[in-house]
């Protein structure tokens, strides 16, 4: 017979690997940090009334400019695929919120434990999950340029990737500092073409 402190040893054994796979997955290695410069003398100095953005596809880079056209704030971004190309040309900025929550793209989560059901529900296809509500992704620091749903905002990405629906994804901190010194009105200038890109199918 054995004794308690030998089969308490081989249940332990036998748990082993059950506890093994329920450990956590390591995270996601994070991602490249995407080139800026801000020039904070000339930002502290900027009036948003005499502000102006450039964008330029080809480069996927944002400048922020004064009224002498100098840069204020130059920064890398990620602007559409060819799917869903971002457009070239003038725009003024039409809206200025601190957050938008997308009503295009998010996902259906539990609303008691918050727990994600499906995580792209644009391609989810059938009736929502039962139990679930939409919840739309986050997007700080928002300045819409068209209506139907194309404007600036900060989000993730690694750069020299297209990873948008055709908004213009920016770092946190220079976008912060570009939707400070912009206003509803602002002028923005999108020019050059991401289709030779890689990521441009």
């Amino acid at each position: 017979m054995h004794s308690p402190l030998r089969l308490l040893a081989l249940l332990a054994l036998a748990l082993l690997p059950a506890c093994t796979l329920l450990q956590r997955k390591p995270p996601p290695s994070a991602l490249p940090k995407p080139h800026y410069h801000i020039d904070t003398a000339l930002a502290a100095a900027l009036n948003p009334a005499a502000a102006s953005i450039e964008i330029d596809l080809s480069t996927q880079e944002m400048r922020l400019l004064n009224a002498d056209k100098v840069a204020v704030v130059v920064t890398q971004i990620s602007s559409g695929r060819n799917t869903s190309p971002t457009p070239t040309g003038d725009f003024k900025v039409l809206e200025k919120l601190p957050t938008k929550f997308s009503n295009r793209y998010g996902k259906f989560v539990k609303p008691e434990t918050h727990e994600v059901v499906v995580w792209r529900a644009w391609e989810h296809r059938g009736p929502q999950p039962p139990g679930t509500q939409y919840e739309g992704y986050e997007m700080p620091h928002w300045l819409r340029l068209t209506w139907p749903g194309v404007g600036i905002h900060q989000g993730e990405f690694k750069p020299g990737e297209l990873s948008s629906k055709g908004c213009i994804r920016t770092p946190a901190e220079p976008q912060q500092v570009i939707w400070e010194h912009s206003q509803v009105g602002t002028p923005v200038h999108i020019l050059g073409s991401s289709a030779s890109h890689p990521d441009a199918p």
